[in-house]
């Protein structure tokens, strides 16, 4: 049984989750009170004590440190392997860039893959005249992703990029089963974290990963404009820092020198406010939600929701294994999805469509509750 007082408490802390029936975290999550007092408190110190002066620059320095050793912690990663960044793309941007590519290079990925993983990847192929080639997975994405992958890897494959949870249709892929294909080839694998930092548990060493990235708008509920890539020791050999800044150096001018570490993809200042919120929701999670609880409350609601929407006439579930991320999909027979989106919109339940598969797709965030799931059943009942 889900404990109500915890998620009362977690609900109190969730403003947006009283307005509206809050479905689809996979595309933003609500912010936590605490993360916007973070930022506010940020902005009002410096507005009382301006922003420069060695005592500033502490705070900065300090503000940044601590967003890396939090991230670190939720993917049971070394601060060292951690680069902060302003979004998934960006963190996909850093390794796709990173590679010194020619015409005739190849790269890997999937039919699966959201457009922030496919942009760098197109605008290389229109840049240096690479290849992209497409592992099908499936209408629902539950092809062996390591079988997918293995026949299209030849001596001209230099990256393979794949998410860990698909957007289209919250299927979990097979990582570590890709990442030890690429080691056994010496190919990086790039990893889109977006749908499954924050909503389930992540151990980049036990899953061998090169690079990570992640964001902080989605499951992890924090402010745009804040995110991370985990780039382990092994595998910084594969990439040189496309762009570059005061964060990325340990020596300037004439002694100039990367840092030996993730921190050397990071530029100049960033928008510390934003980071400092980002460090209150993570911290939030870690010390009064609980990464365990959360992932199980996720996981919980997504089987719970797999089994209530069976009662819906004409709907067919996309999702392979119902209960495996927080990302449920399904289409209804006679019915655009996008009305549905609209028509739900309307009865203040908020979820999405999937254009590519005319689907639409929930979040069984651990927000939730099972009364809100009932209503979206009800409401899509009655639609």
């Amino acid at each position: 049984m889900a404990d109500l007082s915890h998620i009362q408490r977690i609900r109190e802390q969730l403003p947006a989750t009283s307005s509206n029936i809050y479905l689809n975290t996979g595309t933003f999550g609500p912010l936590p009170t605490l993360c916007i007092q973070a930022v506010q408190d940020h902005f009002e110190r410096e507005l009382r004590e301006g922003r420069i002066g060695t005592k500033s620059f502490e705070n900065t320095g300090n503000t940044y440190k601590q967003a890396r050793q939090n991230i670190a912690r939720l993917l049971k990663a070394d601060e060292e392997e951690i680069a902060l960044t302003d979004n998934t793309g960006e963190g996909l941007n850093i390794v796709a860039n990173g590679i010194n590519w020619k015409a005739g290079d190849e790269v890997i990925t999937t039919d699966h893959e959201h457009i922030s993983a496919l942009a760098p990847l197109y605008q290389l192929r229109d840049r240096y005249g690479i290849t992209i080639r497409f592992a099908e997975l499936g209408l629902r994405a539950d092809r062996p992703v390591d079988e997918a992958i293995a026949p299209l890897i030849n001596e001209h494959t230099r990256l393979i990029l794949i998410s860990h949870v698909t957007w289209t249709t919250g299927a979990v892929l097979d990582v570590r089963a890709v990442n030890r294909l690429g080691h056994e080839h010496n190919i990086p694998v790039l990893i889109d974290g977006a749908q499954s930092a924050g909503a389930i548990p992540l151990d980049m060493k036990e899953l061998e990963v090169d690079f990570y990235a992640i964001p902080m708008q989605k499951w992890l509920c924090g402010p745009e404009g804040t995110g991370g890539l985990f780039a382990s020791r092994e595998a910084l050999k594969h990439i040189t820092s496309t762009y570059v800044g005061y964060w990325s150096a340990k020596n300037f001018h004439g002694d100039w020198a990367l840092i030996e570490s993730a921190q050397r993809f990071e530029l100049g200042g960033r928008q510390t406010a934003a980071i400092a919120g980002q460090n209150a929701s993570l911290e939030w999670f870690e010390h009064e939600v609980g990464h365990q609880w959360m992932f199980e409350r996720i996981s919980q609601l997504n089987s719970y929701a797999s089994q209530a929407l069976q009662s819906v006439t004409g709907l067919t579930l996309l999702t392979p294994t119902p209960g495996a991320s927080g990302l449920l999909s399904f289409t209804i027979e006679g019915k655009a999805d996008e009305e549905i989106v609209t028509a739900l919109r309307e009865r203040n339940i908020l979820i999405r469509n999937i254009p590519e598969t005319r689907s639409l797709r929930i979040s069984t965030g651990f927000y939730n509750t099972e009364e809100e799931i009932d209503t979206l059943v009800k409401a899509l009942q009655e639609l």
